[in-house]
């Protein structure tokens, strides 16, 4: 998040973004916030969105190659795809030639960090993860125990 909040405050954007894990309401805002400060007020001639697991990654790249008219660069942002959770030798291979004048957006549920897509994105742009930490991370964070107790974790 820190990585969005520096790219956004700099004006130095990373030519992919993923944002993935459970959290919803910070994965949406986050998503908003980049997209925004990506593009141009009201400009939807070098935006798209692609949604659903349905979504063409040749039509994807298609509009990702194409030139910004009148802009500085393209937006591609993609929604619920489930590009990252197998092999999609396509989209690793394109991360490494995204052009300058493109920035991708990815939202995602779940991904495979071992899939070669997602190691392309990371390694090309940035991968961020919005999951909830969980009763492991918390008692890792905190260096206590965690038991239940009437539905509730406390720390002892």
């Amino acid at each position: 998040m820190k990585t969005i909040d520096e790219d956004i405050k700099t004006g130095q954007f990373k030519a992919a973004y993923l944002l993935y894990g459970d959290e919803d309401y910070l994965k949406k805002q986050y998503r908003d916030k980049l997209t925004k400060a990506l593009m141009g007020q009201g400009d939807t001639m070098n935006f798209a969105k692609y949604e659903g697991k349905d979504s063409s990654i040749e039509e994807i790249i298609s509009f990702a190659d194409t030139m910004p008219f009148f802009a500085d660069r393209r937006v591609v942002l993609v929604e619920d795809s489930g590009f990252f959770k197998s092999s999609q030798e396509t989209l690793a291979g394109y991360f490494s030639n995204i052009p300058e004048t493109t920035c991708m957006v990815f939202v995602e549920s779940d991904v495979d960090k071992r899939s070669k897509a997602y190691k392309a994105i990371a390694k090309a742009g940035s991968a961020v993860d919005f999951s909830m930490p969980d009763a492991q991370n918390k008692n890792q964070k905190t260096g206590g125990k965690y038991h239940e107790s009437f539905g509730q974790h406390q720390c002892v």
